[in-house]
């Protein structure tokens, strides 16, 4: 962090310093004309700073005399606010807030020779007062008022352009503070349009009120707090009172009204700004470098003052029209350009983040809705399958009923047709309950170490019946003796849906095998057929709760066994997964975890 402020420092000083020397090596070369000096032809086109002033003691008073060579040359004595009353040849200049200009009149010259008297006991160096031809004069004074008019309209542009994005983004505070900022330098810079009027007293209060706000802005462009009760003082109200009570003690203490005292402010928004370096506040670096450039050209004057040098017209033009504010106040207008452009820049990305959401909802809302409508589609077929196979049954056991009461003598025959019926029933309602219960989540498991290869043996033993009335060959491959923790009864019911499955779906003579294998922590349980396969546009879809393959050959399931037996394994912390070539069989594998 004590890096970070070094840094922050040394920067402002080499940024204020090289502004301040180019502005001093800027007010250097413009000519300067000491007093008894000639002004010479190739002066024409010079704006001349007047220096060393001689004292006539007998009437206290400084003087300064001028000489011109050519006496066919008309010159013009351009002058601004002076501190004390000026006399050439008797005539009083008149006061000025800006720059006003004299002509010379060649009557006043006396062998080319005219005094200009400071009535005033203060050595009046660095008074702003130029001496130069009526051409050069025409030009200075036209370049001052563009000058002027620049600095008076972009700080009000500025103060209208805040104000308007205030308007606009409220919970934006520095936008206000911004506008408040410019107006100041505003008013600052068209009260001298107000000399002799009632308003003309808040010149000497404007000025200050800028240095304070400079402060504010700081503060507010950075939301920097103050510590403890202090912060109140950035308020609103709190600001206000400052500028009363800094104007009530310029009214009682006249010295405050010193550029020494009012540019020692600046050290509070310096020192801020710092702060923000520091801190690696976004936009630190640019308004540290906007106040380094205003301060640097702005002490230019004062410190010519205090070393006796002149201060060409150049930079009192830039001081009237208050050019030197504009440096600060215009990196404070693309700062906050640049917080907007970073506002809507992730205002485009949120948008286009947005679109690609309601994209997405939009895409999800279809494929749930096109998977609610396949499912409305498959429980419509199931539910038909359903009544198909119960109406069934029942039309063939009132079939058998018929004969028997017809002819009694076909009981024993028609006898078994009913008990076959029935079982199936009851079988496609067990299961029918089971699915909901399991859809439900309802089934609770009796859980218990469970052998899983003892399991299969059992599995393979209940379901040999239906093997043996296809012909088909049940084989084994127990390769470990592994045990998992579940529910045995649950579990059976699952692998022996599997291995019915696998035999519904095997061609008479045909074979089927059980494999038992351990990788790791797992178990995994191969069910392997030699049928006919499951075509692709349906391997998605067996396990699905309302979904039934199609086939040509008749046997006992009731569509809902692979949809169980998934929703066994899964509650037990297992998976399920199947791989099938139409023509070639099938393969149902179970992942289900051991206990080590």
């Amino acid at each position: 962090m004590k890096r970070n402020y070094f840094i922050a420092i040394l920067v402002f000083v080499i940024v204020s310093s090289l502004t301040f020397f180019i502005g001093i090596r800027i007010n250097n070369s413009f000519g300067i004309l000491k007093s008894g000096d000639t002004f010479s032809d190739q002066g024409e086109n010079n704006i001349y700073s007047l220096t060393n002033y001689h004292w006539d003691s007998k009437t206290n008073t400084y003087y300064f005399d001028l000489v011109r060579k050519n006496e066919n040359q008309q010159l013009v004595l351009i002058y601004g606010k002076l501190p004390s009353e000026v006399l050439v040849n008797d005539t009083v200049l008149e006061e000025s807030s800006f720059f006003s200009r004299l002509l010379l009149s060649s009557d006043w010259f006396i062998d080319n020779k005219i005094s200009v008297v400071f009535n005033t006991s203060i050595n009046p160096n660095n008074t702003p007062i130029y001496i130069t031809t009526t051409s050069s004069a025409e030009t200075a004074l036209s370049t001052f008022n563009m000058i002027f008019a620049f600095s008076l309209g972009i700080t009000f542009l500025m103060s209208i352009y805040g104000l308007s994005l205030y308007r606009r983004k409220k919970t934006e505070k520095y936008l206000l503070w911004f506008a408040i900022y410019t107006a100041a330098l505003t008013l600052w810079s068209v009260l001298p349009l107000f000399v002799g009027t009632g308003i003309n007293f808040l010149r000497h209060y404007v000025f200050a009120w800028c240095v304070i706000l400079d402060i504010v802005i700081c503060f507010k462009m950075f939301d920097i707090k103050l510590p403890g009760g202090f912060n109140i003082l950035l308020s609103i109200r709190g600001v206000i009172s400052v500028l009363v009570l800094w104007s009530i003690m310029e009214t009682i203490f006249p010295k405050l009204h010193s550029e020494i005292y009012v540019y020692s402010l600046f050290l509070f928004s310096i020192g801020v700004l710092i702060y923000a370096c520091a801190n690696r506040q976004k936009g630190a670096w640019l308004l540290i470098s906007g106040h380094a450039l205003s301060l640097g050209l702005r002490m230019v004057i004062p410190l010519s003052s205090l070393s006796s040098s002149s201060v060409s017209y150049p930079l009192r033009a830039l001081q009237f029209s208050k050019f030197f504010n504009i440096p600060f106040a215009f990196c404070c207008m693309l700062l906050i350009n640049h917080i907007f452009a970073e506002k809507f820049t992730e205002a485009e990305i949120l948008t286009k983040e947005l679109e690609q959401i309601n994209h997405n909802l939009d895409k999800k809302v279809m494929e749930v809705k096109q998977a609610l409508q396949e499912q409305m589609t498959r429980r419509h077929s199931l539910m038909m399958n359903i009544f198909h196979d119960l109406r069934t049954p029942l039309f063939v056991m009132q079939g058998c009923t018929e004969k028997i009461t017809e002819q009694p003598e076909l009981l024993d025959t028609e006898l078994p047709i009913i008990r076959e019926r029935l079982d199936f029933t009851k079988h496609l309602v067990e299961d029918l309950f089971l699915m909901a219960k399991l859809e439900d989540k309802q089934v609770i498991l009796e859980t218990d170490r469970v052998p899983i290869a003892d399991l299969i043996k059992n599995v393979v033993s209940a379901c040999s019946i239906e093997g043996e009335s296809k012909n088909i060959y049940i084989g084994t491959k127990l390769k470990c003796d592994c045990i998992t923790w579940g529910d045995e009864y649950r579990l059976k019911q699952a692998f022996q849906n599997l291995l019915l499955n696998a035999i519904y779906y095997t061609k008479p003579n045909g074979k089927v095998y059980i494999s038992l294998k351990k990788e790791r922590n797992t178990a995994i349980i191969s069910f392997t057929d030699t049928g006919i396969g499951i075509s692709p546009q349906d391997i998605d879809k067996i396990f699905d709760r309302y979904y039934r393959i199609s086939s040509k050959e008749k046997h006992q399931s009731t569509g809902l066994g692979l949809s169980i037996a998934q929703e066994i394994i899964q509650q037990h912390q297992g998976s399920i997964s199947v791989d099938s070539q139409l023509g070639f069989g099938t393969t149902f594998t179970v992942h289900l975890p051991i206990i080590t």
